[in-house]
């Protein structure tokens, strides 16, 4: 029972430990959940943007005329200020008298210098055209004379080309007689042909020579090698069964023996023959028996001899009959002197014509350049207006004297021609005037214009024929259009905008604002304003809600992303789709600087 009651002694203590864990928990989940950023966020949205261009501008005159006088002229005194109102009565600044005189008389001795030119200049264009008269009667001789003189020359360089065609063609008709070349060649194949069967037959008869003595030679060696080869006479041993006894003979008596013993005896035979055997108990003289070799080296030698008389008497037979070489040199030399003389003849022909050509062209040459003298002489001289230029110089300094003049007949006083007020004076006293406008006045009764200066950002939303706010002074709002916009000329990073204003409306240097509304195109992804942020490289990013695991679970997190802005205004900002969508979360304010992965809480 005991045991039981410390068992739930120890379960209750347990259990009272886990709830102050849990507790435990709760109080630091809550105080780390305090501590961290607390963010408001929206979401992007599809809209169009507006734009507000607001910019401060002054009135200016609407139409400015100038006061002009002659340049040089010294001014003695000026009469009125830069905003005076003028009318045409009011003097605006007067001439010093004695410097305008001093520029008349300049002006009439330049008139007078000018007259004296033009005289002296008609006088010479008088002379000029009596040589250009004189010029062209001897350029129409000489050309007459070029013309007699070139037809002379070839007239003769025809007539030797005549004669040296006539000598051609008499040439041309005696013409040198020579072997065609058909028989040339028959004559010539006819004595390489004979030459050739020389040849050979000459070459068969020295092979013939040559083996006729080698056959000789072979037979007298033979013939050597017999005489030393040939054995002694033998004695017969105890005699034949005849009694007989032979001696035999030598090869050059003949092979005659000696004489038996019974007292008959025999005669040798010829190298030809062979020896016969005499019957048993008979003596027999043994016979001299020639070579074989031997005698098929005669054999030999006599067909070789006959052969090489053959040949012989073919030789002889075929050079009995020579053909001589043909030679043609003789007529070859004719028809050569005979070609030369030819081509002599014939270049004489091309000279002469050449001449002949020559002699054209030359006439040609001469009557071009002898006519061109003609032109020449009856054309014009070149271009001279100095007498008209004169002309022209003398009657702009008489209208310079009349102008002069007629300052001077208004005492040198300046006045304007319609009523207006001065807006700038270019003219000082005891100064010369210069080139341009001397004073400028604004026109009051034409309409006025309103000026403003715009950046190249507020540009892009002004265009000419905008309707604009436009607020002079205290007065109310006019609703009126732009009539001008364009680049400033001073600064290219501004630009001039001009609104005419309606008549009697503003006055010279009014002040005024000037406003335009604009819409933009609609953009699917426009965020706060506020939620955007620009790092230290000028790059635009935006902080977004992103889920992170931690140390107490799931977690939101601010995740740092790059956007590219395609336009904005006071409070909106049009980013390019892609990075962030619809459903994207954006932080537009925290209770702290945010950094990218920092954990974040939605503010309560």
């Amino acid at each position: 029972m005991e045991f039981w009651k410390k068992q739930r002694k120890i379960l209750i203590a347990f259990g009272v430990f886990l709830i102050f864990m849990l507790f435990c928990t709760l109080i630091s989940r809550a105080v780390y959940a305090s501590r961290l950023p607390q963010v408001t966020v929206d979401t992007p949205r599809r809209m169009a943007l507006n734009h507000t261009v607001r910019a401060d501008g002054i009135v200016h005159q609407g139409r400015e005329y100038a006061v002009t006088a002659l340049s040089g002229l010294r001014v003695r005194t000026v009469y009125t200020n830069v905003g005076d109102k003028v009318t045409p009565e009011t003097l605006l600044f007067d001439l010093d008298i004695e410097d305008l005189n001093e520029k008349i008389r300049e002006k009439e001795l330049e008139i007078k210098k000018c007259e004296l030119q033009i005289a002296a200049l008609a006088q010479n264009r008088g002379l000029d055209a009596q040589k250009q008269q004189t010029e062209n009667a001897r350029a129409q001789e000489d050309y007459q004379r070029a013309q007699e003189k070139a037809g002379e020359d070839l007239e003769r360089a025809r007539e030797d080309l005549a004669d040296a065609e006539d000598a051609y063609d008499s040439h041309e008709d005696h013409p040198v007689k020579t072997t065609s070349k058909a028989d040339r060649e028959a004559r010539q194949a006819a004595y390489e042909e004979w030459v050739k069967k020389e040849a050979e037959l000459r070459q068969a008869l020295d092979a013939a020579q040559k083996e006729a003595e080698e056959a000789s030679a072979k037979v007298k060696e033979l013939e050597e090698a017999a005489k030393t080869a040939e054995p002694a006479p033998k004695e017969p041993e105890g005699g034949t069964a005849g009694g007989s006894e032979t001696s035999p003979g030598t090869p050059e008596d003949g092979g005659e023996g000696g004489g038996a013993q019974d007292g008959t005896g025999t005669s040798p035979g010829t190298p030809q023959e062979s020896a016969k055997g005499t019957d048993a108990g008979q003596a027999e003289a043994p016979e001299k028996r020639e070579n074989p070799e031997l005698s098929a080296a005669k054999e030999q030698e006599k067909a070789a001899m006959e052969r090489l008389e053959a040949a012989k008497s073919a030789y002889e037979a075929h050079t009995r009959d020579p053909v001589e070489k043909p030679d043609f040199s003789g007529e070859d030399a004719e028809k050569s002197a005979w070609e030369e003389k030819k081509d002599s003849l014939e270049d004489g022909v091309d000279a002469a014509r050449r001449a002949v050509e020559d002699a054209e062209r030359s006439e040609a040459d001469s009557l071009l350049d002898a006519g061109r003298k003609v032109e020449d002489a009856r054309q014009a001289d070149s271009a001279d207006s100095s007498l008209e230029v004169s002309q022209l110089e003398l009657a702009a300094l008489q209208e310079e004297l009349a102008s002069y003049q007629k300052v001077r007949d208004a005492s040198g006083q300046v006045y304007p021609e319609a009523e207006g007020v001065i807006t700038r004076i270019q003219v000082s006293p005891g100064e010369r005037v210069g080139d341009g406008a001397a004073v400028v006045y604004a026109d009051l009764s034409s309409p006025m214009q309103f000026q403003v200066s715009l950046t190249k950002d507020q540009k892009k939303y002004v265009n000419q024929g905008d309707a604009v706010e436009l607020t002079l002074g205290g007065s109310s709002k006019k609703e009126l259009s732009v009539d001008y916009v364009a680049e400033n000329e001073l600064n290219p990073e501004l630009y001039d905008a001009r609104v005419f204003l309606p008549e009697g409306e503003g006055t010279i240097g009014e002040s005024g604002n000037f406003q335009v509304e604009a819409q933009s195109e609609t953009f699917g992804c426009c965020i706060p304003l506020n939620a955007l942020h620009i790092d230290a490289n000028q790059r635009t990013f935006v902080y977004i809600v992103s889920e992170r695991s931690g140390i107490l679970g799931t977690e939101l997190a601010a995740e740092q992303v790059y956007v590219k802005v395609l336009d904005q205004n006071d409070s909106y900002a049009a980013v390019e789709e892609g990075v962030i969508d619809r459903e994207t979360e954006l932080i537009i304010s925290s209770t702290e600087e945010l950094e990218d992965r920092m954990v974040i809480r939605y503010k309560e």
